[in-house]
């Protein structure tokens, strides 16, 4: 089992700041703290059965329904009435809000373009060139996001709940499931086998971290502290200071 002392390649001093030396801290007690698995269950398989026209209305509303009054806020019944189904037959197809907001980000991630840079990524084996372009896929994906109000208002409810909340945890369990997720491990992977990435902590570990400071990073732009560039640049460059090898 990795143990904590196996962070501490991470430059204390780098010029994110104090903040996150805090946000490591706080982040590699989740990872050995906690054990979250992908679950494989959300939605539930019956919805896979809705009609096309209905699941559509579903997702419509109750993603303006989120973006309006958050996830927190948004009321389960107030968005079946306005589905107009009965309680029954969303349970019938949804566990529960949480398992129905999942479902609306990652359609609506998907919807967007959001999730798919990864399959046009060039796996090249020069390591400058190799930075060069992880910097590019990033600035894509986050540019994307910024594009999109609806996604963006979506990412926003997850940044306000925080990564200590269920849902969060769900959430990335659930992406590690995905297709997508596969294939940024594959660029991981190769990152990896030219000497870019380090080798030293599990890929997956790193990718939570880096998660983590994503939505630390949305909460600084929700308060007004960074702007869209600056999350698009500190982003990458702390990326690359927690990815990148010591060798």
């Amino acid at each position: 089992m990795i143990q904590k002392d196996d962070l501490q390649g991470l430059n204390p001093d780098f010029p994110i700041g104090m903040r996150v030396r805090t946000w490591m801290v706080s982040w590699s007690r989740f990872i050995f703290d906690r054990t979250v698995e992908p679950t494989g269950r959300m939605p539930l398989a019956r919805y896979e059965s809705i009609d096309e026209t209905l699941k559509a209305r579903i997702l419509d509303v109750s993603k303006q329904e989120f973006a309006t009054h958050g996830y927190e806020g948004a009321s389960y019944n107030k968005i079946i009435q306005k589905i107009g189904i009965s309680k029954g037959s969303m349970y019938y197809y949804f566990e529960n809000k949480e398992d129905l907001f999942i479902t609306c980000f990652l359609d609506e991630a998907h919807a967007t373009g959001s999730l798919s840079s990864f399959t046009s990524f060039s796996l090249v084996d020069d390591r400058p060139a190799y930075w060069d372009s992880i910097k590019t896929l990033s600035s894509k994906q986050w540019k994307n996001v910024f594009q999109h109000p609806l996604l963006m208002s979506l990412v926003r409810q997850i940044a306000s709940l925080g990564t200590d909340h269920q849902i969060v945890r769900t959430l990335y369990a659930e992406c590690e499931g995905l297709s997508e997720y596969a294939d940024f491990m594959t660029i991981l992977e190769h990152g990896v086998h030219i000497g870019a990435i380090r080798d030293d902590v599990p890929l997956n570990v790193l990718i939570r971290m880096s998660s983590e400071y994503e939505v630390w990073l949305l909460q600084e732009m929700q308060e007004e502290r960074l702007g869209e560039q600056h999350v698009v640049d500190k982003f990458f460059e702390m990326f690359k200071q927690l990815f990148e090898t010591r060798r």
